[in-house]
């Protein structure tokens, strides 16, 4: 069905270099779920945020069945902060983990800490600032990454307890823990539920719509434009047809029609060829070249007005059917699900310029942290030790109770008792060891996210992790200027003619000159040092 993860992580980690890629978003939902919105493969899930705050949705933390800490002889209570709200059966599913962990002699419980997806990162400062207790936090790379979290103190080093973890170094390959590192130090346990070569370098798109208008499929940006317009010219849906951008991760998708890719980039903030050659962003001729083409898509249509407001969502406008293609791999559910959705259609996955390389942007893309208010910081690691150590807990952790949420139906597939139920998302916490994944799953996605890509070329940034210490004010306000300014532009929302000048100038002034340089000279250090 699927390749198990290569065992690539032998010995101890102590002499992990300096290194590791600065991460970008691409938060992923699990593949037992689906995105939400905003972000390419949805790091947020499709729970309501229109729940109670985090500290009424505590779950769990029941004692019965509880044995004493192995070195205390008391239980330990593992306090995980993770977005969303509490799902149905939710006592009882921690209830039977927590049972599970007391049968197996761990001396640990877990209590479960919801906030609400869209306004996690704030609440998560907020409770860091006012000192409140949990271990565990929940990662979104797209929204704010770890070494964010480092800057500000918000979560420590956990060398010491994951560097002699036989579980964790079989089933978290050597190249994610690289990544994980700053300083020396490892600081976040990856999420390795996917493979994240190719899965940000293509496009979903309606295979029976190319069908029944005798197009060809895609390989240039003038491919694009033309299906952009025939689609427009000749569609029969409720609404126009449009272009669904995942906006804040860049283009991979598009960048594979650049003769000069592959190359990486970072926040929309910073480019790296393959040489180690580090630039602004926005002064570089591939950002001229997209922008220039989504500017094109803007003026004719293709790409909706309000993609940059507050109410504008990526995926209940793919929900609609009326698109002509969305960024990645978006085969999230069953085909079943997708034809009950939008009646008659036959989705699939595809990659412009097939003859690029197959590139790996990025080292994972969610991950969990010990969080610097933690009293429990070893107990908090062995937590995780202890989920990734047998099929039976991971599934108890991800799935839930087998016969109350999910069937097993053999083979690394299962079937959900609950429609639409999440319970803690694989995009969190998933291994590509244990993964599971619904009956009637795209097989296209299965061959994408789900097996490992050992002959992909790696970014030569992809276990390097930028420091941003020394420029910290600087790197802050360029992120902000980005997200102001770039992303307009990157839209063709604004031409380059229009807001270019003015952009670059804010960006200047915000200080990407002294951003890049320090990026170069950190990077200059980690390659002499390989």
């Amino acid at each position: 069905m699927r390749s198990k993860k290569m065992r690539q992580m032998t010995g101890l980690l102590a002499a992990v270099f300096c290194s590791a890629a600065l991460l970008t978003g691409c938060g992923n939902e699990g593949s037992s779920s689906e995105p939400e919105s905003g972000s390419a493969q949805g790091s947020e899930n499709q729970e309501s945020s229109d729940s109670a705050e985090n500290n009424s949705q505590e779950s769990g933390g029941s004692e019965s069945g509880s044995q004493d800490n192995e070195n205390t002889g008391e239980v330990v209570t593992i306090k995980y902060l993770r977005p969303g709200t509490a799902v149905e059966h939710n006592d009882e599913l921690v209830q039977a983990i927590n049972e599970k962990l007391a049968a197996d002699g761990t001396g640990l419980q877990l209590e479960i800490m919801y906030v609400p997806s869209d306004v996690f990162s704030d609440k998560v400062n907020m409770m860091l600032q006012g000192g409140d207790e949990f271990d565990l936090l929940a990662v979104m790379e797209d929204q704010k990454s770890f070494t964010t979290y480092i800057g500000s103190e918000g979560i420590i080093p956990i060398t010491q307890y994951v560097k002699d973890s036989e579980v964790l170094n079989r089933v978290i390959p050597q190249y994610m823990w690289e990544s994980a590192t700053v300083g020396g130090e490892i600081y976040t346990i990856p999420a390795n539920w996917t493979e994240n070569a190719d899965q940000a370098c293509c496009i979903t798109i309606r295979r029976e719509k190319l069908e029944e208008y005798q197009l060809e499929d895609p390989k240039t940006m003038e491919d694009l434009l033309n299906m952009c317009e025939v689609f427009t010219e000749k569609w029969d849906g409720p609404s126009a047809p449009v272009i669904i951008p995942m906006y804040k991760e860049p283009f991979t998708w598009l960048f594979r029609t650049l003769d000069t890719y592959p190359f990486t980039v970072q926040k929309d903030l910073i480019f790296i060829d393959q040489e180690g050659n580090v630039k602004n962003w926005m002064e570089t001729d591939e950002f001229r070249q997209t922008a220039e083409f989504f500017r094109t898509c803007y003026e004719k249509g293709y790409v909706p007005e309000d993609v940059l407001s507050s109410s504008w969502s990526s995926w209940n406008t793919m929900l609609t059917g009326d698109f002509i293609w969305v960024d990645g791999c978006q085969l999230w559910g069953t085909e079943e699900v997708w034809n009950e959705r939008i009646p008659g259609t036959t989705l699939d996955t595809i990659y412009l310029n097939p003859d690029a390389p197959s590139f790996r942007p990025a080292s994972f893309r969610n991950d969990t942290a010990v969080s610097v208010t933690s009293k429990h910081p070893a107990e908090a690691v062995k937590f995780m030790e202890w989920v990734y150590s047998s099929q039976e807990n991971y599934d108890l952790m991800v799935y839930g109770v087998e016969g109350l949420t999910w069937k097993n139906e053999g083979e690394g597939l299962y079937t959900k008792l609950i429609p639409d139920f999440e319970f803690n998302a694989d995009w969190m916490i998933g291994n590509m060891e244990y993964e599971r994944y619904e009956v009637g799953t795209y097989q296209k996605f299965i061959d994408i996210m789900g097996v490992e890509k050992p002959d992909a070329e790696n970014s030569i940034v992809l276990n390097f992790v930028f420091d941003p210490a020394n420029v910290a004010t600087e790197y802050a306000n360029c992120l902000a200027e980005v997200e102001a300014r770039v992303w307009p532009i990157k839209l063709g929302i604004i031409s380059m003619d229009e807001g270019y000048e003015d952009a670059l100038a804010k960006l200047k002034a915000a200080g990407i000159d002294k951003v890049v340089e320090e990026y170069q000279r950190q990077l200059n250090e980690y390659l002499a040092a390989q």
